[in-house]
């Protein structure tokens, strides 16, 4: 079992460091790092990275927060400008892909290339964020009994289910670099990934806590993220099927 943790933020002198902010801004520190290299051996030019990336970020500050109130009744628009305020990674990340779908359209990009190209970046940012999640002690999971269970502020041991998207993110970060030693056609890395974590996220989901004051609300039985990556995921694969089929009847 693992003992309770709650490192919240950290005291250096008259300096306040806030734990799950610093992983977050070394996250994106390294999505842009990352993400430049590839963009050299792709022959991408820096700028459109980095206004991908600078878009990215404030749409899923945005939409982070703008989905956190939509799927939690009784929040009002003042958690929008809240430094402690709810965050919802799911509304961050539909609306820092559209703004970036956007915007590399307007500069008459392949977005399907670019997207490839930032996939390793993007689960990069995602890993070291979800480390600044488990620090704090956040996404609550259900009570077990399992050797590996988390203990919690109430004394419950839960599942550890921050844990667990770090390990599922660590390994499809090794597939996608797997991937991309074998390239087939644009946006299949990318798409590959995104239909990936959406199931796992659907399925561990169901191991977040539902007794206690703080955790997500259900609508008839699941989560506003897991009904709406239910969606994402159905309409990716939709995607994902024309896209093949089209390639293949033009090759014929």
């Amino acid at each position: 079992m693992f003992p309770y943790l709650s490192l919240s933020s950290i005291v250096i002198g008259a300096i306040t460091i806030q734990v799950w902010g610093f992983f977050v801004a070394v996250g994106v520190f390294a999505a842009l790092t990352v993400s430049l290299k590839e963009a050299h051996k792709a022959d991408i030019s820096d700028e459109v990275i980095w206004d991908v990336i600078i878009l990215a970020f404030l749409g899923m500050i945005v939409g982070g927060r703008i989905f956190y109130i939509l799927s939690n009744p009784g929040k009002n628009l003042a958690v929008l400008i809240d430094v402690h305020g709810g965050f919802s990674f799911t509304g961050g990340a539909i609306l820092a892909g559209t703004l970036s779908l956007f915007y590399l359209k307007s500069k008459k990009q392949d977005f399907r290339k670019v997207f490839d190209l930032l996939a390793p970046g993007f689960i990069v940012a995602l890993i070291s964020t979800r480390v600044g999640c488990f620090l704090i002690s956040d996404h609550i999971g259900r009570i077990t009994t399992l050797p590996w269970g988390m203990e919690f502020a109430d004394g419950s041991f839960r599942h550890p289910v921050t844990l667990y998207e770090i390990i599922f993110l660590i390994f499809m970060l090794g597939a996608v670099y797997k991937l991309k030693a074998k390239p087939k056609r644009d946006g299949y890395i990318f798409m590959t990934f995104f239909i990936a974590y959406a199931v796992f996220r659907l399925g561990v989901d169901f191991l977040r806590c539902d007794d206690l004051s703080v955790c997500d609300v259900r609508f008839y039985g699941m989560t506003a993220t897991q009904w709406v990556l239910s969606w994402c995921v159905l309409i990716s694969l939709i995607l994902y099927t024309w896209r093949g089929w089209e390639i293949r009847r033009r090759k014929t």
